[in-house]
């Protein structure tokens, strides 16, 4: 019996053949998902793929124990908790060596507007967490609060403030226009 993910992708395969073939398939779907996602989180491609990378090997070993309708959660979960880990270890070297010049990196694929990118870049962790999640992955509240391990309103919150805060800082550049009062 062969049980399909959301992403219809085999779970559990009969033979070791069959959980490999599996494997490749989700690979190939949802690898670069999830390369965008670390990237989104992180800002950095390099470390991005050795996120990704990471997650995948991990799958890989963990493949035929996982239940099948949480694949593509349980990667996601694995993503954000490793690029967490990740900024956490950039935080403590900051402050105890030199920052070196680093090049800037090229935007993500398919975000045209550099300066928008940069601003959700400029957020609160968890604000831009969950705008990644909810925008870019398209999960519901419900799901984002389960990724991140937070209640639905603290991921209500959280949007309310990144969307306030993005709003403001739009306004102050003058990239877009503050609503009027009398037109809200």
């Amino acid at each position: 019996m062969s049980v399909k993910t959301g992403a219809n992708v085999s779970v559990s395969g009969r033979t070791k053949d069959e959980a490999s073939e599996a494997y490749t398939r989700f690979f190939d779907r949802e690898g670069s998902q999830l390369l965008r996602l670390s990237y989104l989180l992180l800002g950095d491609l390099a470390d991005a793929e050795d996120v990704a990378q990471e997650v995948l090997e991990e799958l890989y070993r963990k493949w035929g124990g996982l239940r099948q309708e949480s694949v593509m959660a349980y990667a996601r979960t694995a993503v954000l908790n490793r690029s967490r880990s990740l900024q956490r270890r950039r935080s403590v070297a900051r402050r105890f060596a030199p920052r070196l010049a680093q090049a800037e990196e090229a935007a993500p694929a398919g975000l045209e507007d550099r300066e928008l990118w940069e601003l959700v870049q400029s957020l609160p962790r968890r604000q831009r967490e969950v705008v990644v999640l909810r925008y870019w992955c398209d999960l519901s509240e419900a799901e984002i609060a389960r990724v991140l391990g937070i209640s639905a309103g603290t991921v209500k919150s959280s949007v309310h403030r990144a969307h306030s805060s993005l709003a403001t800082t739009l306004a102050d550049t003058g990239s877009i226009e503050r609503p009027r009062k009398d037109m809200q």
